[in-house]
């Protein structure tokens, strides 16, 4: 398996903007960059993990951050209730060229068909701003749909409880929960009148029809284009969302099989988890025993590892009938306190 990497590009190294940036910056742009998506250079970091990844101050991490949005080197999205979004902004100027504005003029990516564009890239100037829908990533899109399966990448970092138990779907706004059920964080309005649905029209359908079906048609719709398979998109979209299209067999395979692939990293937390639960138990419990077994006087100790020794069963102090036998110490502890371990 090749080793993940960050793309930095030459423009960006050359730039006013990277000149004038501290210490501090650079390391948590690096960072987020680590946990960025290849196909959507989204990434889903706590400010902790940055904090922890940088060796930063939480405080630090806060201010590069705005010192990158600044910059315009990153954009960032926050929801109520859910954890910070943050955007590897791309395409930075020469050296000598005008900085961008904080709010660029949209570009028509050439790589879009004309009936299923999408949100173009902004570069958002406060962790307020309206995230992008980024539907133009059909080349991520091609990547899960095609016949190698969702490219492996690293994982978003578990925030919030809903960002901890779904999963992107790679050249989408949506995102995938562990139960299946399709996630939809944008305005879906603003998402259908970007794929050609006129604007009355948007309103109605987003007022009236359940996200989640929305968001199968949409799926659908992008498979058929990178197919190459669909004509008039905006023709699809408005027929499927109002007669309830259901999931096309080849899109349902895919995201089940990205379901899975969370349903096992989630598993895997979990076990990790309950491993750390257990180690943090054990070591309270250690304290604990030689906190007991210190203030005790050694007569004493000595009487109590003798009487530990005859209540254990034999198989357990046959080899080491001595205070450095785990289940001696245990019962030693028990003695003294009068009660027994947790």
């Amino acid at each position: 398996m090749p080793p993940y990497f960050f793309r930095v590009e030459h423009d960006l190294l050359r730039s006013e903007s990277f000149k004038t940036l501290g210490g501090s910056a650079i390391k948590v742009y690096l960072v987020i960059g680590l946990y960025s998506d290849f196909g959507t250079d989204w990434a889903y970091p706590s400010v902790r993990t940055i904090a922890r990844q940088a060796g930063l101050a939480r405080q630090t991490v806060l201010d590069a951050i705005e010192e990158l949005i600044r910059n315009g080197l990153l954009a960032a999205r926050k929801s109520k209730g859910r954890s910070t979004a943050y955007k590897v902004v791309r395409q930075m100027p020469l050296e000598g060229s005008p900085k961008p504005s904080t709010k660029p003029a949209r570009k028509t990516p050439r790589t879009v068909p004309p009936s299923l564009r999408g949100t173009q890239e902004t570069v958002l100037d406060s962790l307020e701003d309206t995230l992008e829908t980024d539907l133009n990533s059909l080349e991520g899109l091609a990547q899960f749909f095609g016949r190698g399966g969702p490219e492996v990448r690293p994982k978003p970092e578990p925030g919030t409880k809903e960002d901890a138990h779904s999963i992107p779907i790679p050249g989408t706004p949506f995102r995938l929960s562990a139960e299946g059920r399709l996630v939809v964080a944008v305005d879906l309005q603003e998402l259908l009148t970007n794929q050609g649905i006129p604007g009355h029209l948007a309103k109605q359908l987003a007022a009236q029809k359940d996200p989640e079906a929305v968001a199968k048609v949409l799926l659908n719709a992008l498979y058929l284009q990178s197919q190459g398979k669909l004509q008039n998109g905006p023709g699809y979209i408005r027929a499927g969302i109002e007669d309830g299209y259901e999931l096309l067999p080849q899109v349902a395979t895919r995201l089940e099989t990205r379901r899975r692939e969370l349903e096992a990293h989630l598993r895997k937390a979990e076990t990790e988890r309950a491993e750390q639960n257990k180690e943090q138990e054990r070591l309270e419990e250690e304290a604990a025993i030689n906190l007991v077994i210190e203030s005790l006087h050694p007569d004493d100790v000595q009487e109590l590892v003798r009487q530990a020794v005859s209540l254990l069963p034999a198989p357990l102090v046959r080899r080491n009938p001595t205070l450095s036998n785990p289940f001696v110490r245990a019962k030693v502890y028990e003695l003294a306190c009068g009660e027994p371990l947790s």
